[in-house]
């Protein structure tokens, strides 16, 4: 009895492990950012990833490895300015922000 209690909690202690594992690499490899005007689309395609839209905030799931700033002025230059900004769990602070805006090439 003492063995499959054991077993038991052993169980739910390695699902509980792998459940918070799951929610960290999504977040690592996801990201969002927040438009200073709402966005014009639900939802678009960039490199590769479906981000969706509502109002001023864009999600995704998954994103290439670039950096940061590289692809904050990539999508500054698609959709127009941002107020915020987290790619693969990295945050960007207003001054990052306000020099991506600045260094963004509108796609035209």
């Amino acid at each position: 009895m003492r063995t499959a209690a054991h077993a038991g909690l052993m169980a739910c202690a390695l699902f509980a492990g792998l459940s918070a594992g799951s929610a960290f690499a999504a977040d690592s490899e996801g990201a969002w950012l927040k438009l200073k005007t709402p966005a014009t689309s639900e939802q678009f395609i960039q490199d590769g990833s479906v981000w969706r839209c509502k109002a001023e905030v864009c999600t995704t799931t998954k994103v290439r490895a670039l950096p940061v700033a590289r692809a904050c002025r990539k999508l500054a230059g698609q959709l127009g300015e941002l107020a915020a900004f987290n790619y693969r769990g990295e945050p960007l602070d207003d001054a990052a922000i306000a020099e991506c805006n600045t260094a963004a090439k509108p796609k035209g």
